[in-house]
């Protein structure tokens, strides 16, 4: 038993002889500096957003006639994507408000959307979109008297 004192004993000595030179090697000098580096991975998806900048109700003057009349303005859109992306127009027949016997067709073929740009790249863009009513005599003949309240949906969608 005396034997097992006095070996652990002398362990517990050589093991803090140990430590106290392994402190001394840890001390840092003024100055020295230590580095590591870590990988921080993700994944960013197919993400967009468009909105309308600004007031977006375009309207024209008094129809008089066959003829071309221009919007009183134009329409600004902000798309924000995080990979490739076009834009999309359709009048939502649903939402808007024609005189009985309107004819779609006629609206749809004559109402022009003329865009700055259809589509684009990641980060954010403008696009421009300027209105144009082009009416023939023939036209004419397919639209009754009354107020015309047409809706059109963007629509931006990643590629």
């Amino acid at each position: 038993m005396r034997m097992l004192k006095v070996a652990g004993t002398a362990m517990l000595v050589a093991a803090m002889v140990v430590g106290v030179a392994v402190a001394s090697f840890a001390v840092v000098t003024p100055g020295a500096s230590s580095a590591v580096s870590v990988n921080a991975s993700f994944t960013i998806p197919s993400w967009i957003s468009l909105s309308v900048v600004g007031n977006g109700n375009v309207s024209f003057a008094s129809i008089t006639g066959p003829g071309t009349y221009n919007g009183s303005n134009g329409t600004q859109l902000n798309v924000i994507s995080t990979s490739n992306w076009t834009v999309s127009q359709v009048i939502l027949w649903t939402s808007s408000t024609v005189p009985t016997g309107a004819s779609q067709a006629t609206i749809q073929k004559d109402l022009q959307m003329t865009f700055d740009k259809t589509s684009g790249s990641f980060g954010a863009s403008t696009v421009n979109v300027s209105y144009k009513l082009a009416l023939t005599s023939d036209d004419m003949g397919t639209l009754p008297q009354g107020n015309y309240n047409v809706v059109v949906q963007y629509t931006a969608t990643t590629n």
